[in-house]
């Protein structure tokens, strides 16, 4: 009793150690195999470029779904597309929207996003100069037209259309070709503003997420018109296989990561109709990049409010997160890789197929193990049936003698001993095979035993009766029993 008394307080402790030690031991393997979930910035700066613009609307929609998860995102004012990436790969400003087809990869701290959507190139002509310019590019000749800011997309992309129609720039008015400018939006609204038609220039090329207001304000209060672009295809496969080098503002746009578009009928006007019909131009993909030292849990904060709100309806079709798996125009954040990862299945189509070719290759492996162990059970089991029959044929060729003996007109001590014999050792070998497994079971061995010693009680009652004429015998000849029964055993053995 004193033992248990000093065991029990030990176990108790020693209890409670185990299980505290148990608990250390989980909370560390759950520390090591679960990431660390840190928060999201709470707030943010982004940028979409010049202010009243579409793409500012749609930025200033993306700001407000931010602060309904509890993401503050300032929308800053910039210039140029080179101003945004700028300030973006500096770090002053987090995020930005800019068009896919400005090289982007000059700048080492800003990565891609997300693609969003299509913006167009719209080519704005004064309607008394629009009929000409759609009948042909040759129109241009003589007429003031504005690229855009420099270091803008809209720059660039102008200029590679311009260069694409063969229409060359001139230095002044005149018949030789295009008078080229570079006003800023702010110029551009100031004039539209005071009503100085005659000081905007007759064609104008911009940039923009349709509808523009920009664009609006052309149409609607300076009577422009939009013109047709409608080779972009040709536009893009001629910028691959060029060996020219693209010089001054085309040399900032890749041209490439554009592509054909519809602006569609009415969108800026009704009576008359701005376009009167489907106008095709060409379009290029908006990108929401970001500094790479934004941390990955804000960019992925950052993309919920992208794809899993209404923001994601602005546009026509709505924005989808499969457009994460297409190829990226420079190197991914990290946290769009990591909220790509969300939709990755657990099973892939690949892992499908290995997992499929492992299970056939296996499903042959079993088979043909299964196959040869029936064949080797199926073998052995006709081993020991062959082995049974033998002893069990051996038992019968004994009864068999036992009972011609019985049938004889004299039975002599001699046959029965050599009987008793052989089946004493066909039960010595039975007994070694199934001590060597040779036999199976144990019901095959009750199998044998059962008429090994059917057959020796039957040579024992046969013996009796042998021992029975000797003692007889002995009677008659006037001698011992025991002399006559050892005599006739020496004869048998």
């Amino acid at each position: 009793m004193k033992k248990r008394t000093l065991w029990l307080p030990f176990a108790r402790r020693s209890g409670w150690f185990v299980l505290a030690l148990s608990l250390a031991t989980l909370a560390f393997a759950l520390a090591i195999l679960t990431p660390g979930r840190q928060a999201p910035a709470s707030r943010i700066t982004m940028t979409a470029g010049f202010g009243r613009t579409t793409r500012t609307t749609v930025t200033r929609a993306l700001a407000a779904e931010l602060a309904a998860r509890g993401i503050v995102a300032d929308v800053v004012e910039t210039g140029s597309t080179v101003d945004e990436l700028q300030r973006v790969d500096t770090g002053e400003i987090d995020f930005a929207l800019v068009s896919g087809a400005f090289r982007i990869s000059a700048y080492a701290h800003v990565r891609e996003v997300a693609p969003l959507y299509l913006e167009a190139l719209h080519m704005l002509v004064k309607e008394e100069y629009a009929k000409a310019v759609n009948r042909s590019f040759a129109g241009l000749r003589g007429l003031t037209v504005n690229l855009g800011p420099p270091g803008s997309t809209s720059a660039g992309l102008a200029a590679a259309v311009l260069a694409f129609t063969k229409i060359p720039a001139a230095s002044a008015a005149g018949r030789d070709g295009f008078v080229a400018r570079h006003s800023d939006p702010e110029e551009i609204d100031a004039l539209i503003q005071q009503g100085r038609r005659d000081a905007l220039p007759d064609v104008v090329f911009h940039l923009s997420t349709m509808p523009s207001k920009v664009v609006l304000k052309y149409v609607q209060l300076a009577g422009y018109r939009l013109v047709d672009l409608p080779f972009a295809d040709a536009f893009r496969l001629g910028a691959m296989i060029t060996e020219e080098k693209p010089q001054g503002e085309q040399a900032e746009v890749e041209l490439p990561y554009t592509s054909d578009m519809i602006i569609p009928p009415y969108t800026y006007q009704t009576e008359p109709p701005v376009p009167p019909e489907p106008t095709h131009t060409i379009g290029a993909p908006l990108l929401l990049v970001a500094r790479d030292a934004v941390s990955p849990k804000t960019v992925e904060a950052v993309l919920d409010a992208v794809f899993d709100s209404r923001f994601a309806r602005l546009h026509q079709p709505p924005l989808d997160r499969s457009v994460l798996s297409l190829p990226s125009r420079i190197e991914l954040h990290p946290g769009a890789i990591a909220y790509r990862q969300r939709d990755d299945p657990l099973i892939t189509a690949s892992d499908v197929d290995t997992l499929s070719s492992a299970l056939s290759v296996l499903g042959a492996l079993v088979g043909s193990a299964l196959f040869l162990w029936q064949w080797l059970r199926q073998r052995t089991q006709a081993r020991r049936e062959h082995l049974f029959e033998n002893h069990l044929t051996h038992v019968a060729e004994v009864e068999h003698r036992v009972v011609e003996l019985e049938l004889s007109a004299s039975m002599a001590l001699e046959p029965l001993i050599t009987l008793q014999r052989d089946l004493l050792r066909i039960k010595s070998v039975v007994l070694e095979d199934f001590s060597a497994g040779s036999l199976g079971s144990q019901s095959a061995l009750f199998d044998l035993l059962t008429p090994i010693n059917s057959a020796r009680d039957h040579i024992g009652k046969l013996l009796l009766h042998v021992r029975d004429n000797l003692e007889e015998r002995a009677e008659v000849e006037g001698r011992a029993s025991e002399d006559i029964w050892k005599e006739e055993a020496r004869r048998s053995g």
